[in-house]
């Protein structure tokens, strides 16, 4: 990647040793803060610890680059915050002026999938990146490639250039600042340089960080035997229970694999059996996304048939043999022949089938992390601070967490373009 915005070596800066901004972190969130603060006429550096900046952008959506959702509601989005704070920030920029910013300003064709998954027409997450580094580049921003942000010291009383910041950097660069944006991601998916630094500087500055957990990520089974299924996929209805009571609940495709569970409608119902609440919490599967009545209801109607061939109309072949056995129900067992007992086991299984979850597979499979630095601690108008005047966050590093299908980026560009304008504002006015 050769973008001339793009170096490998801390560059000086543009006017009195100071830097207007210092934005660590070159994923989604921050190459859009550079590009708003740009437009606005503040130059940024961005520090990007791998050599190649926007390694989420370029695996997301399997390579091609879910880049936003088509539609979007609150409910797409969980917080321990305020979900007032939220939807203020979401509101500041709307997802269909966020998709024209990528149609009209960049010049990139966009296409929605069955999915409601938007994608750029080539399927090439390069073009994304590309027109972002060109209008970095354009606004005098630079981006040093694998360079680590390890120290970042507020300079009080501030410093007579106005800088308020310094940051140390791997090995030994020193950078100072007069504001310093925290767009550091959080901690999953490692190999794409996340390792959660932006919490660690937050928390030494007084800020809460809460705590962090995998989100969007595939779940290990209990129940080894749902391992024989691996590879299967359909449609599911998973709910989150505690005891009776219904925590939510997600339609979507599931997929069985080696260890347990994946699939668009796990990975999004999987932070309320990872999360900071997640006591007493079980999952259930009601396979093809019919409830316990209306499987009771197909069974009824089923005729002479026997259990097995009738629900092999309906689910895959190496599913039904595992359900039957699950059930405690003879496969050659006429519809009409079962016993109350048999039938309100068979209708269990299939509507109502317990998911029993004893693990996940960690960050490195995770698409977002869950928990992060407090939305109460920043101001909503801007994402800065509250406790350091001059700190700003955007992203993920923040405690909010999007379903699967492009929400974790639409709140990467949303937060991303808040921080920039945000910069270019005069003090006492943001």
């Amino acid at each position: 990647m050769s973008a001339p915005c793009i170096v490998q070596s801390v560059p000086p800066p543009p006017e009195g040793g100071v830097w207007p901004v210092v934005i660590v972190g070159a994923g989604a969130a921050g190459l859009m803060a550079g590009v708003f603060a740009g437009r606005c006429g503040v130059r940024a550096l961005l520090l990007e610890s791998r050599p190649k900046p926007g390694a989420k952008i370029r695996v997301s959506g399997g390579g091609r680059c879910n880049v936003l959702p088509s539609v979007v509601e609150l409910d797409d989005f969980a917080t321990e915050g305020s979900r007032n704070a939220l939807k203020n920030v979401l509101a500041s920029w709307p997802l269909k002026e966020c998709r024209a910013f990528f149609e009209r300003d960049l010049g990139i064709p966009l296409k929605v999938e069955d999915t409601g998954k938007v994608f750029p027409v080539s399927d090439d997450p390069a073009q994304i990146l590309d027109a972002l580094f060109s209008e970095l580049g354009r606004n005098g921003a630079q981006i040093v490639g694998g360079v680590r942000a390890e120290e970042l010291t507020p300079l009080a009383p501030e410093a007579a250039d106005g800088a308020r910041f310094e940051l140390q950097l791997s090995p030994t660069a020193r950078v100072r600042a007069r504001s310093v944006v925290l767009a550091t991601g959080g901690l999953s998916l490692p190999k794409t340089g996340s390792d959660g630094w932006g919490y660690t500087a937050a928390h030494k500055l007084g800020h809460t960080v809460l705590r962090r957990y995998p989100a969007l990520v595939p779940l290990a089974s209990l129940e080894q035997r749902w391992a024989e299924l691996a590879g299967i996929s359909l449609p599911t209805t998973v709910s989150a229970l505690r005891g009776e009571k219904l925590l939510g609940a997600r339609t979507g495709d599931f997929l069985f694999t080696h260890k347990g569970f994946s699939g668009p409608v796990v990975l999004d119902q999987s932070r309320l059996v990872t999360g900071p609440d997640h006591d007493g919490v079980e999952l259930a599967a009601s396979w093809l996304g019919l409830g316990p009545a209306e499987w009771d209801l197909k069974l009824q109607k089923g005729g002479a048939r026997s259990v097995l061939l009738f629900l092999r109309d309906l689910l895959p072949r190496r599913m039904v043999s595992l359900l039957i056995d699950f059930a405690r129900v003879p496969a050659d067992r006429k519809l009409s022949e079962m016993t109350r007992e048999e039938r309100r086991r068979l209708v269990h299984v299939l509507g109502q089938c317990p998911l029993s979850i004893v693990g996940d597979e960690g960050y490195r499979s995770a698409e977002v992390t869950g928990g992060g630095v407090a939305l109460d601690e920043v101001s909503t108008k801007t994402l800065e601070s509250r406790l350091v005047p001059g700190l700003y966050f955007c992203g993920e590093v923040l405690d909010v967490i999007g379903r699967i299908g492009g929400f974790n980026f639409l709140w990467a560009w949303v937060t991303g373009r808040k921080v920039g304008l945000a910069l270019a504002a005069p003090r006492g006015e943001t």
